[in-house]
């Protein structure tokens, strides 16, 4: 019985030139039954499908999941030519290990893409399938997740199938299943046969823990035009195994084949095996050019819109997840500070002991000035750091000077003005001015009667030193003198 989570079904279809158009996107659908016929996508006219962003979960032993094509020839075969199945995942959650279950089935349609789906469990994975020798010239199965299954992908008399760039993964033991990660087979349930030629293999990662076959050709006529290459395989237990009609092959001997001859046997480093994202880059591909430069993301989801996506970036990534391109942004080259000194300037002239004011002027163009250091010649004298940047040189002696400052931006990139030289000159020697003197007493014209004891009161001062003597005299006559404040003399007058 069936059990549609969702019961909204998004339609769409359109008659153009005969051709109807549906897109089916963002459904969910359940179903418990041991056989289930799967989703069945209406195919009695030609039709361009686009189904997208779709979950299909089921636990049937027999039938499909998806069924968008034919088992046998019919009038149905080449209505879904082209179509496009992507971002959808499957989930399988039976539990017979060897069941036939078919997952995503397309047979009978050539040119179809499947790309960006997440398989969990699928017993038969991905089916391409014809009884008509049909040859694909387009289209591929690419960018998927394949995660534990009986076989992965399955190429079965149909010729020119493209399988690319897939990361394919499985824990099951050689008991558990007996195909291999890829099938590649003629179709013999007809007359004439129906034959599997040309099937491309590039870009691909293989990860087995027991052993099980990477690539199993069932037979030799499906060796022709067969091209396997630039793949990275790795298993746990040994050496990743091939099998050619029945012949178990190692790495060696299948590369001695003439296939994978630029593959490498390589631990792929998955950060877990549920997203399967590599713990780093795998540049190990081919380009395959720009039809197939999109892969799925490391941050890719699956749910009711696109995975993200990611595109092939310098040497060909392998696998379905693709690092996107690191941009390493290169920052413009920083721009050294500006500075030039504002004073003393060349014709400013100085007399010691000199002081010195020395202005800088400072800027940077893309940041901060964080320090202004000023200098005379080599000898640091200070520094600041922050405006204004100015410095005072006191007591300067006598001499020429070379004067410079030196800026310092953020991003310790250093600036050196040019110098001004700066010249300090010998103090020209001091004219000594005369010292001062006045007589307080005695006044002018004073009169004494003889014999008369006089006393002689003076004031002196010198405005540039000192008074080191006071001398007295009546006429030209010396009559005294002092050597010491206060100035005075005591004489006798006769008659």
């Amino acid at each position: 019985m069936r059990y549609p989570l969702s019961l909204l079904f998004f339609l769409i279809t359109l008659s153009v030139s005969a051709q109807t158009v549906l897109t089916i996107q963002g459904q969910s659908y359940t179903n418990s039954d041991e056989t289930w016929t799967g989703v069945i996508i209406p195919r009695s006219s030609p039709t361009t499908l686009t189904f997208k962003n779709n979950s299909i979960r089921s636990s049937n032993i027999y039938g499909y999941m998806l069924q968008a094509g034919d088992e046998t020839e019919a009038a149905n075969n080449n209505n879904l030519d082209g179509a496009t199945i992507t971002g959808n995942r499957f989930t399988w959650t039976g539990t017979d290990m060897k069941s036939i279950t078919h997952g995503l089935f397309t047979g009978h349609n050539i040119n179809v893409n499947i790309k960006y789906n997440y398989l969990d469990h699928v017993p038969m994975g991905i089916i391409r399938k014809s009884t008509t020798n049909m040859v694909n010239a387009s289209g591929g199965v690419a960018y998927n997740i394949i995660r534990s299954t009986n076989v992965g992908i399955v190429v079965k008399g149909m010729s020119g199938v493209n399988i690319y760039n897939n990361t394919l993964y499985q824990d099951r033991s050689t008991t558990e299943t007996g195909r291999g990660l890829i099938d590649i087979y003629t179709n013999q349930d007809v007359t004439p046969v129906s034959v599997s030629h040309n099937t491309r293999i590039y870009n691909n990662i293989f990860y087995t823990k027991y052993g099980t076959a990477c690539i199993n050709v069932m037979d030799v006529e499906s060796l022709t035009g067969l091209q396997s290459d630039y793949n990275i395989y790795y298993c746990e237990t040994g050496s990743p195994r091939f099998r050619v009609a029945g012949s178990l092959k190692t790495f060696e001997e299948w590369q001695a084949m003439g296939y994978d001859t630029h593959s490498r046997v390589v631990n792929p480093n998955f950060k877990d095996f549920v997203n399967f994202v590599p713990a780093a880059r795998l540049d190990y591909g081919t380009n395959l050019g720009t039809t197939w430069a999109v892969g799925l993301s490391v941050n890719a989801k699956w749910g009711t819109t696109d995975p993200e996506k990611a595109t092939q970036n310098g040497t060909w990534q392998v696998g379905a997840i693709i690092y996107k391109e690191v941009v390493i942004v290169t920052p413009p080259p920083n721009q050294p500070p500006v500075i030039s000194l504002s004073s003393p300037t060349k014709s400013e002239a100085f007399v010691a002991p000199a002081t010195i004011t020395i202005d800088a002027a400072a800027s940077d163009a893309d940041g901060s000035v964080t320090k202004v250091e000023f200098y005379n010649g080599t000898v640091k004298l200070g520094e600041r750091t922050s405006s204004p940047f100015s410095f005072t040189w006191k007591d300067v002696p006598e001499g020429t000077y070379s004067i410079t400052a030196a800026a310092t931006d953020n991003a310790n990139s250093r600036t050196v003005s040019a110098a001004v030289t700066v010249v300090v000159e010998k103090a020209a020697p001091a004219i000594n001015q005369l010292p001062a003197v006045a007589i307080v007493s005695p006044g002018h014209n004073s009169s004494f009667e003889a014999p008369a004891a006089v006393t002689l009161t003076v004031e002196a001062s010198d405005s540039d030193g000192t008074i080191s003597k006071v001398e007295y005299f009546n006429g030209t006559e010396k009559i005294g003198e002092s050597l010491t404040a206060p100035w005075s003399l005591s004489f006798n007058f006769q008659e």
